[in-house]
């Protein structure tokens, strides 16, 4: 049998399970905040999960757009209201030939490279090109001697080689032997200081400047030397 007291516990259930109703002001403010989307994605007290709930309701569809195999791509959204925005993205690839411009940089490295500059500043000079390698956030000098080494232009002295007095053409400089390894020059210095490679200092100017034997360290068993 229903009772007066069912009915009001019914009714105080169901007024609980209902949405608190909005006063005019407060319909007011949304009706504000829909007309500037812009402050209403930046506000304070928009949360991540906010922000996933606008996209949802304000995207209709997304598309994405590789070139080829390089890095480069673009993502279109098209909008509630058919607006259409195109985005350019840089997406991570895995080898260094993927690259868009791989050839261009190839012939920078080649170019300063037969200048004399050092992997380092060649490096620098990439990374304020606006070129990315891959798998990096910049080009760093290991990177530039591991590309001189794979494509053939390390074989090369720089400049300022040819005025370090050596006693035979075996002899390489630190950075040479870096080179021709593909390694980093602190751990050809490390191999220098625990004995694992002979050298000796040669005078040029004020500058002291490390020799090895290339044939010498092409034979030892180092770790971490490759080919």
């Amino acid at each position: 049998m229903v009772t007066a007291q069912s009915l009001a516990d019914d009714h105080r259930r169901a007024s609980a399970q209902q949405s608190e109703r909005l006063t005019d002001q407060e319909k007011d403010a949304v009706r504000a905040l829909a007309n500037n989307v812009p402050s209403l994605w930046t506000a304070s007290t928009t949360t991540p999960q906010d922000r996933q709930t606008i996209a949802r309701m304000m995207l209709d569809r997304v598309i994405v757009r590789v070139f080829g195999e390089t890095e480069r791509a673009e993502v279109t959204c098209h909008w509630a209201g058919k607006v259409v925005t195109t985005h350019p993205i840089i997406r991570p690839v895995r080898r260094f030939e993927q690259l868009e411009h791989c050839d261009e940089i190839l012939a920078r490295i080649a170019e300063l490279r037969n200048q004399g500059t050092t992997a380092r500043s060649i490096a620098d000079d990439l990374n304020a090109k606006g070129w990315l390698p891959p798998k990096k956030q910049a080009f760093d000098a290991l990177i530039v001697q591991k590309l001189l080494v794979r494509k053939g232009l390390g074989k090369k002295r720089p400049v300022w080689s040819g005025h370090i007095p050596r006693l035979n053409d075996d002899e390489v400089t630190l950075q040479e032997l870096c080179e021709r390894l593909g390694v980093h020059r602190q751990t050809v210095y490390g191999w220098l200081r625990r004995g694992q490679l002979k050298g000796r200092l040669a005078q040029v100017g004020t500058q002291r400047i490390w020799l090895v034997s290339l044939s010498h360290a092409s034979t030892r068993n180092i770790p971490g030397e490759s080919s």
